[in-house]
């Protein structure tokens, strides 16, 4: 465009000249066409001519190298234009790219969130879990602690009671021998020595050769041994050898054993041991 309108202004300002030079030579021509001869008049016809036709090729050199200027102006901006089209090609790669990074950042990061979200989540089910279990360990140890607990109190109340109920047999005894008439010869102790037919802790029921079967009854009171070691009557087995003292009752007339000394069926029939005392006397050999 702008080598087109130089070489146009080029060629209206030579068109210019020519008129105004051809203008200038009619004027000049009229003048001397009164005063110079014919001669004259085309000599400077055609230096008038060749100055129209230099000052035509002056201007057609000015428009040329307009022209010029204007294509080189005109590569410059098509060189300017490429340019700019390639740095705007390579912004818009440039962010492009950037774009992308910055999208697989984000998605990154939220990859990241939601794993420590999830770690996060776990570490809190794990938390409250070990404190479920903690509190379950703990209630049942509670629980097992008052269990023995119970127990204990339990078999201690029994053994208070047992013992409660032994003072109080051996104070109703008591009472009963204080309360009996001063008048009645008391009860003369007795003897007895046989084979145990059975025993339990409350009664022995003892054989005699030849002589009637005896009941005696197992009271707090009764003291018995088995082997020369203490133990009750319910250690006496069955077929055991016993030597045992005994008094009858006066108010239900039951013999009641004072003492029972028992040796096991088991045992040999050589003399007790030095350390054990004589051998129970009334025990057949």
């Amino acid at each position: 465009m702008k080598s087109r309108a130089a070489w146009l202004g080029a060629g209206v300002a030579a068109l210019v000249v020519g008129t105004t030079a051809c203008q200038d030579g009619d004027r000049s021509r009229q003048d001397s066409e009164a005063k110079d001869t014919p001669g004259q008049r085309v000599e400077q016809a055609q230096l008038q001519s060749e100055k129209a036709f230099d000052d035509a090729r002056d201007a057609q050199k000015e428009a040329s190298s307009q022209q010029r200027e204007a294509a080189r102006a005109q590569e410059d901006v098509q060189r300017k234009q490429q340019e700019l089209q390639e740095a705007q090609a390579k912004a818009q790669k440039e962010a492009q790219e950037a774009q992308a990074s910055q999208q697989q950042a984000q998605a990154r990061t939220q990859q990241a969130q939601s794993v420590a979200q999830q770690a996060q989540a776990s570490a809190l089910a794990a938390q409250r879990q070990a404190q479920q279990n903690f509190a379950t360990q703990q209630q049942q140890a509670s629980n097992e602690s008052a269990a023995a607990n119970q127990r204990l109190a339990d078999e201690s109340a029994q053994q208070q009671q047992a013992a409660n109920q032994n003072t109080a047999t051996q104070q109703a005894a008591i009472a009963r021998n204080s309360q009996a008439p001063t008048a009645q010869a008391p009860r003369q102790e007795q003897q007895i020595s046989g084979d145990v037919l059975s025993a339990s802790a409350q009664e022995v029921l003892v054989s005699q050769r030849g002589e009637p079967q005896l009941r005696l009854k197992v009271g707090p009171g009764t003291q018995v041994q088995v082997d020369g070691r203490a133990a009750s009557a319910a250690d006496i087995q069955e077929g055991a050898q016993v030597r045992a003292s005994y008094r009858t009752d006066a108010s239900s007339g039951e013999p009641q054993a004072l003492r029972i000394d028992a040796t096991s069926r088991a045992q040999p029939a050589a003399p007790a041991p030095a350390e054990s005392g004589e051998s129970s006397p009334g025990v057949p050999r």
